[in-house]
């Protein structure tokens, strides 16, 4: 049975965090957004999988109806705030789903709370390293994030690296716009931190997961598989947005690992 949608919020010390909360049933899918990103772009999972489970979508500090306090943004940060909320909301271990960024709290939360979580997904998550050819790029991208040219930047950078030529324009022109309104310091301070290798350390998880690879991300699926073994790995032909561009092939793909891991 699917309850309201409803949007709640909780205080962390004085940090007002906001969350998507509907459905019912075991287990509990905790969606988590990626940079400059909001909880309402899992709007399409929300809608289908509240029919059968709990859903709680969130947004992260600095983002969505979230508080922005004036602070550098961090995947640990993130991690700790993600912990909070679950165990006061009183989740049974859930299903961590994570895109983008949120892959890569998905990731931390899981190598520091092994317990926490009963499955991992990792929606074209970054959770790895970068290749060296592409650091200059990412300084340049750094740099520009910390200047007065910054939502520019972020548009830019959005259209052009985190879209095909053959997405949909306006999804790609509306996800573009909403990212480029966060704070300025939510953007360049998450990035680097996102980009950080030291927050994507490999080795086996210890839940079950799945990675939902787009066909545009550089590393493989034999790379990812290698350096995350027992990770199972499936390319969707789309953008970095799978969930959005392409969102009733990646919910059936979704509920295929729900099924499996109970």
């Amino acid at each position: 049975m699917t309850t309201e949608a409803a949007t709640k919020s909780l205080s962390r010390d004085g940090v007002r965090l906001a969350y998507l909360d509907t459905g019912s049933g075991e287990p509990a899918l905790v969606f988590i957004h990626g940079w400059c990103c909001n909880q309402s772009m899992w709007g399409n999972q929300v809608k289908a999988f509240s029919s059968k489970h709990r859903v709680i979508a969130v947004d992260l500090r600095g983002m969505g109806a979230s508080d922005a306090p004036d602070q550098d943004y961090d995947i640990a940060g993130f991690a700790d705030d993600m912990r909070w909320l679950i165990d006061e909301i009183g989740l049974a271990p859930p299903v961590l789903i994570g895109h983008s960024m949120g892959g890569v709290i998905t990731l931390n939360l899981l190598r520091r709370y092994p317990d926490l979580a009963r499955a991992a997904v990792f929606v074209d998550a970054g959770i790895m390293p970068f290749p060296e050819q592409f650091q200059p790029l990412v300084s340049q991208m750094i740099e520009g994030l910390k200047s007065p040219a910054h939502r520019d930047v972020a548009t830019n950078f959005v259209k052009q690296f985190l879209f095909r030529p053959e997405s949909p324009p306006a999804l790609r022109d509306e996800v573009a716009e909403a990212m480029a309104r966060a704070p300025q310091r939510v953007m360049h301070t998450a990035l680097s931190s996102t980009l950080d290798p030291a927050n994507c350390p490999s080795g086996a998880l210890p839940v079950p997961s799945l990675f939902v690879r787009a066909a545009s991300l550089p590393m493989t699926e034999e790379q990812i598989a290698e350096r995350y073994p027992g990770l199972e790995v499936t390319t969707m032909d789309a953008g970095h947005f799978v969930h959005m561009e392409k969102p009733q092939e990646f919910n059936e793909i979704l509920w295929r690992f729900l099924e499996k891991v109970g």
